[in-house]
């Protein structure tokens, strides 16, 4: 196995272990019950996306390559399609979003191929000229999901609003 590959397993065995051991301790139920988030601030997503790029970070260099970008979005999609729902962690506890139309399975083959290369997409749209996305960078990439599906622009994320912004969390879609 090649230093790439060794690198992206092994970001992709953190980050998959670190999400099962969050959804692991939720109660099954309507969208997991209590942990159902009902609305999502800009400021609490920043929180939760500096969260994310720490774990991401594996080899702790204070920003993420290509590599360590595209294993974590694999692995989002993957768990978000697997789970029916993307956990976001506010004031320390995870909660949930339910994607909207969610039948759990796992991706296929042709969707794990269109996740990594948007993800590579995107990843050279954010990271600019040094191939490499700093926590700033990070955050304001999770900030212009959370802007393109605040529809009424009030700062806040609640009902459908949150079912467009975990759907494009879980997708990477582009340009959202």
């Amino acid at each position: 196995m090649g230093p790439l590959l060794i690198k992206s397993a092994a970001a992709i065995a953190a980050v998959a272990g670190l999400a099962f051991a969050s959804a692991d301790e939720l109660a099954p139920g309507a969208a997991y019950g209590d942990a159902a988030l009902s609305s999502l601030t800009q400021a609490e997503l920043a929180d939760h996306a500096l969260r994310v790029f720490e774990r991401a970070d594996r080899n702790g260099d204070q920003a993420l390559d290509v590599d360590e970008y595209t294993a974590l979005s694999v692995v989002t999609a993957e768990l978000a399609q697997l789970n029916g729902f993307i956990a976001i962690e506010t004031e320390d506890e995870p909660s949930l979003i339910a994607l909207p139309g969610a039948s759990p399975s796992a991706l296929s083959r042709s969707e794990h191929i269109r996740i990594n290369a948007v993800a590579q997409h995107a990843f050279y749209a954010y990271a600019g000229g040094d191939g490499r996305i700093d926590a700033d960078e990070f955050v304001a990439a999770q900030s212009a999901l959370f802007i393109a599906a605040d529809r009424n622009g009030n700062g806040t994320l609640k009902r459908r609003e949150l079912g467009v912004f975990a759907q494009r969390q879980a997708s990477q879609t582009i340009g959202a």
